[in-house]
C-alpha cells in the first residue's frame, strides 16, 4: 500500500481554484477523511488520487514517487460511489468476478476471489440474487466487494453513506471500517458529516474552500481545534469577542465585551495583554444550575428561552447580557428548565480553545460557504 504524499497541489478549473495548496501526506494502511462543506475540494482531492485529473500545480507522489504518468488502472485504486456504481443487470456473482474477467486471471483464481471478498462483507449466500434487487447497505457491500476482488490496495470513497440511512449507516460504519483494518488497506473517505467522520476515521483533514486547515486525530480535532471553522465545523461551538487582560505561563484571563471574566488553562501560546480573541466554548461541556445570585470566573448569567430535546440531548438556549445568546446541548438526565428560568452556567477552562480575532471578521471564519 502506497504512501500518498501532496505537495502545494493546486487544481484549477479555468479562473475556479478547486483546490490551493495542499500538503499532507496519507500513511500506509490509514483510515483518513477529508471532511467539510460541498463544494469545499474534497471530491477533487479524490480524483487527482485516482488519476482522474491531473493537478495544475504540485505534485502528488506515491511512496516518493511522482504518479502523473500512472493511468489510473496502474495505480492499485477502488473507487467506491454514493450511487453504488455496480452493474443492476448482473448478480452478485456476476458483479464481483467483473473486475478479475477483465483483467484475465484464471477461473479457479476469479472464483476464489469471488467467494473470499462476498464472505468478507456479508454476502455469502447472495450470490445468485440481481444487483437490481439489493438492499442499499447490500448494493453498497457488493461495490466495495467488486473493487476489492479487482486487487485494490487502496480504496477511495466518496459519500459512501450518503445513500443510507441513519442506522444503518452507524452499523455499517464499523463494517467498512472492519474491513479496511483486516486487509491493511488503505482508505481515503469523503464526507460531509463530521460525526461519521469521527466514528471511522484514524485523521480527519477538515477542509474550507479548497483548502486542508488541519489534519489531525478525532480527539485532537475536537480538544485542540486550530482553527476558529474546525472548533465550529468538529462538533458545535458558542463564540464570544473579548481581550487579554493578562497573560502568565499556563494560563490567560480574557475579559468578554459583555464583561464576564474567563480564566483558561490550556496551552494558549503566543496572546498578551491588549489582544483581540475570540473564545469558543463546545456546546456539550457547560453545566447549568439555577441562579444564586452570584458572579464568578467562567460563568455565565441569563435566562432560559427554551429548553428541549433534539434526539439523545437537551438543547437548551439562554439569553445572557446584551441579548446575545449561548445554545448548550446536555445530556437528557441533566436538570430542565422552563422558559423565563434565571439560570448560572458554568464553562470548565478546558473547554474552552481561544483564537486570535480573525481578519475577515467571526461570521465569515465560522461561515461554511
Amino acid at each position: 500500500m502506497p504512501e500518498i504524499e501532496f505537495r502545494n497541489v493546486t487544481k484549477r478549473f479555468g479562473e475556479v481554484v478547486a483546490v490551493k495548496n495542499l500538503t499532507f501526506t496519507i500513511y500506509d494502511g490509514e483510515y483518513l477523511s477529508l471532511l467539510g462543506p460541498s463544494g469545499c475540494g474534497k471530491t477533487t482531492t479524490l480524483r487527482m488520487i485516482a488519476g482522474l485529473i491531473n493537478p495544475t500545480e504540485g505534485e502528488i507522489l506515491w511512496n516518493g514517487r511522482p504518479i502523473h504518468h500512472l493511468h489510473p488502472s496502474q495505480r492499485n485504486i477502488g473507487y467506491v460511489f454514493q450511487n453504488f456504481a455496480i452493474f443492476p443487470h448482473l448478480t452478485v456473482w456476476e458483479n464481483v468476478a467483473y473486475g478479475p474477467e477483465v483483467k484475465g486471471f484464471p477461473e479457479k483464481e476469479v472464483e476464489d476471489l469471488v467467494e473470499t471478498y462476498l464472505k468478507l462483507v456479508g454476502m455469502k449466500g447472495k450470490e445468485d440474487e440481481y444487483a437490481v434487487s439489493l438492499s442499499a447497505p447490500d448494493k453498497q457491500r457488493v461495490g466495495i466487494a467488486r473493487v476489492l476482488a479487482s486487487g485494490a490496495k487502496t480504496l477511495l470513497l466518496d459519500e459512501p453513506m450518503g445513500a443510507l440511512d441513519q442506522q444503518i449507516r452507524e452499523k455499517f460504519q464499523d463494517e467498512l471500517r472492519g474491513i479496511v483494518k483486516k486487509l491493511g488497506l488503505t482508505a481515503v473517505h469523503v464526507t460531509h458529516d463530521q460525526s461519521e467522520a469521527m466514528a471511522i476515521s484514524d485523521r480527519i483533514g477538515v477542509m474550507k474552500k479548497g483548502e486542508i486547515l488541519q489534519v489531525d486525530s478525532p480527539l485532537n480535532l475536537l480538544f485542540n481545534p486550530e482553527t476558529i471553522f474546525v472548533n465550529n465545523f468538529i462538533g458545535e461551538a458558542n463564540f464570544f469577542e473579548g481581550i487579554v487582560t493578562s497573560e502568565q505561563e499556563g494560563y490567560l484571563k480574557i475579559e468578554l465585551y459583555s464583561g464576564e471574566i474567563f480564566t483558561v488553562t490550556k496551552p494558549t501560546h503566543g496572546f498578551l495583554p491588549g489582544d483581540r480573541v475570540v473564545i469558543g466554548i463546545r456546546k456539550e461541556f457547560p453545566i447549568i444550575y439555577p441562579s444564586d445570585g452570584l458572579s464568578r470566573e467562567n460563568y455565565f448569567s441569563g435566562i432560559v428561552e427554551e429548553d428541549r430535546f433534539v434526539g439523545e440531548k437537551r438543547r437548551v438556549i439562554i439569553r445572557l447580557k446584551y441579548d446575545q445568546l449561548i445554545e448548550i446541548k446536555n445530556r437528557n438526565t441533566q436538570q430542565s428548565f422552563k422558559h423565563g428560568d434565571k439560570v448560572d452556567i458554568e464553562v470548565p477552562s478546558l473547554a474552552i480553545n481561544v483564537f486570535p480575532y480573525p481578519k475577515e471578521g467571526l461570521a465569515e471564519a465560522v461561515s461554511v460557504t
